[in-house]
């Protein structure tokens, strides 16, 4: 197998999924009459541009062809990261295409929607990190604030040794009810919009 990746038939127009017939028509016009001209003042090498863009219109230019095409999207060249190829990437991209039965287009979707889940979760980690690393801020404060207050009134010593426990089990139960708080109020909000912002940019590209 040739380990460089083969342009795509939009690369080699220069176009894209979304632009209209008119357009790629023109487009298509343009470029084959460059090569074409170096072809007649004797560069051969002209020729074989002129076929590649030629079959690449006809494929893009016959809605048939080019749902077909782009449900396959050229598999055995084009890899997910759009870089040079590697060997042992290639063979699992074509076994994971044959034994799922599914196109380069589904292929792609599954795995940007894993990216996307993948950025959710580790966004939700980060901030429940700082949830806990605060909580256990406020919690050596609050062990701060008691041995003060046993070092400050030593006749009431007995009196904290007894009451030390509730404090903690007061935190404890605070820090649990603060965190319902955050994620209720905070967490789930924020993902939702996150994946709101992320549909949008899908609609505009």
């Amino acid at each position: 197998m040739n380990n460089l990746r083969r342009n795509t038939y939009y690369e080699i127009l220069g176009s894209h999924p979304n632009e209209d017939p008119k357009s790629l028509e023109l487009r298509y016009i343009s470029e084959v009459q460059f090569f074409q001209k170096l072809w007649e003042s004797g560069i051969s090498e002209a020729k074989e541009k002129v076929l590649e863009l030629t079959k690449a219109y006809e494929t893009l230019s016959d809605p048939e062809k080019k749902a077909k095409y782009d449900s396959e999207m050229d598999f055995e060249f084009v890899l997910l990261d759009g870089k040079t190829k590697d060997p042992e990437m290639e063979e699992a991209y074509d076994i994971y295409r044959t034994t799922h039965n599914k196109s380069y287009k589904q292929i792609l979707g599954e795995f940007s929607r894993f990216k996307n889940e993948l950025s959710d979760t580790l966004w939700k980690l980060k901030q429940t990190s700082i949830y806990l690393v605060a909580n256990l801020i406020l919690y050596s404060l609050l062990v701060i604030v008691i041995s003060i207050l046993e070092t400050s009134f030593p006749n009431q010593f007995v009196i904290y040794e007894k009451l030390r426990p509730f404090p903690n089990l007061l935190f404890l139960l605070f820090s649990f009810l603060g965190y319902q708080v955050f994620k209720f109020k905070y967490l789930f909000p924020e993902l939702i919009k996150r994946k709101s912002l992320r549909q949008k940019q899908e609609e505009i590209t």
